[in-house]
């Protein structure tokens, strides 16, 4: 029985160990907090800072395979790991060149994968901190003028860490280390998921197409397949392949420890009203992107994950029907003790499926679950998930 360790507690663990339920296997999870989704599901439970380095090595020892499912997590760690002979997948070089999004970006520019226009963002001594004026005045001249939109460079996620700049005072300015891109005009956000097994086969997911909740600030939902010609579909999916082999080869270049491109990869994209798909963003790890796949596609993305940690071939990314894929989110004000209001009348409609994620604490618009709809086209998936999402409400204790 093998023994796979996965770094974080959160909602992609738990499905992660849902699905290896399947096979023979031991789970171990690290998690910042218990109870938690993950931990909820594990064997083994093993609670710490996921950037703690002694913590990590220690945690490791215990496990044949480590993973993660997250990017805030102890890089130089996972890379004295593979020194001592501990798989690590995705390797340790990959976490190192994605974490980075300025230096991921720079990695896919450097192999052509097309990509948003973007710009450094030095601090006034020049260093890696807060932009100076000067820096965001410039970067706005070389992207095209205000409005651009500042990124922070390591730990942005579920729209934290991005902010939309009119103007190079303006008071939603991110205090960090950053860079620019270009505000672009798109048509729809797409993605695409990646799975690679150590032996280089690769299995593309459908192109699916994200539409993003502005109050919230991140995905509200998914559509399996996207809305686009046949022609941009397959352009898109050649361009997420071409994505991860970019950021395995810079992997490789920096002098990591470990080749290979093993893992699961959520590519995001833009199609631009022009017609051009654009790079936005990869993570190296199950992608919210990709959660439709558990009903709708032969092997899900979290299939995928588990087989490559255990050793097993890929199973198929074949999308066996439409499919909308809905995040359930709490509502806005919402504290306190998760409760979960309308579900029985979300699960009388056809086709529809529910995971909730065992979040005990509800808080405004946290991801609390999500649920997918299935039907015979894109319309009737629309439908079915738009009329369980209407009857579901997750609140909180503390009216």
């Amino acid at each position: 029985m093998r023994r796979i360790g996965i770094i974080g507690g959160g909602q992609l663990g738990r499905m992660a160990i849902e699905e290896a339920r399947k096979y023979v296997a031991h789970i171990e999870v690290l998690s910042p907090d218990y109870p938690s989704p993950a931990s909820d599901l594990a064997d083994v439970t093993h609670v710490g800072e996921l950037d703690d380095y002694e913590l990590t090595l220690e945690f490791a020892r215990e496990v044949d395979v480590v993973s993660y499912e997250i990017e805030s997590v102890n890089a130089d760690a996972l890379c004295e790991l593979e020194r001592q002979g501990k798989a690590v997948l995705p390797a340790a070089g990959i976490l190192a060149v994605i974490r980075d999004k300025f230096d991921q970006k720079r990695a896919l520019e450097a192999a052509g994968v097309p990509v948003v226009r973007y710009a450094a963002l030095p601090s006034d001594d020049g260093s890696l901190g807060p932009p100076s004026a000067a820096s965001l005045e410039q970067a706005a001249v070389r992207l095209g003028g205000f409005p651009i939109v500042q990124k922070a460079r390591l730990g942005g996620y579920d729209g934290h860490g991005v902010a939309v700049l009119g103007a190079a005072g303006d008071p939603a300015l991110l205090v960090c280390p950053s860079y620019a891109e270009e505000k672009v005009d798109f048509e729809k956000e797409l993605a695409v998921v990646v799975a690679c097994a150590p032996d280089a086969q690769a299995a593309v997911y459908p192109c699916v197409e994200m539409v993003f909740d502005p109050a919230a600030n991140l995905c509200d939902s998914v559509l399996a397949p996207a809305r686009i010609g046949e022609a941009h579909r397959a352009e898109a999916q050649r361009i997420a392949l071409r994505s991860v082999e970019a950021i395995c080869a810079a992997s490789e270049r920096s002098g990591s420890p470990v080749s290979g491109s093993a893992g699961v990869f959520g590519v995001e994209m833009f199609l631009t009203k022009g017609g051009e798909i654009l790079v936005n963003e990869i993570a190296p790890r199950p992608h919210n992107s990709g959660h439709f796949s558990i009903e709708a596609c032969a092997s899900s993305q979290f299939d995928q994950f588990v087989r490559i940690l255990l050793g097993l071939p890929l199973g198929s990314p074949e999308l066996l029907r439409p499919a909308m894929m809905v995040n359930l989110l709490g509502e806005e004000g919402a504290s306190g003790e998760s409760e979960y209001q309308g579900l029985e009348k979300a699960l009388a409609v056809p086709g529809v499926s529910l995971h909730l994620y065992g979040k005990r604490e509800v808080r405004s618009f946290r991801k609390m679950g999500h649920l997918t709809a299935l039907g015979a086209t894109v319309d009737e998936a629309i439908e079915r998930a738009e009329t369980a999402r209407s009857a579901i409400k997750i609140v909180g204790n503390d009216r």
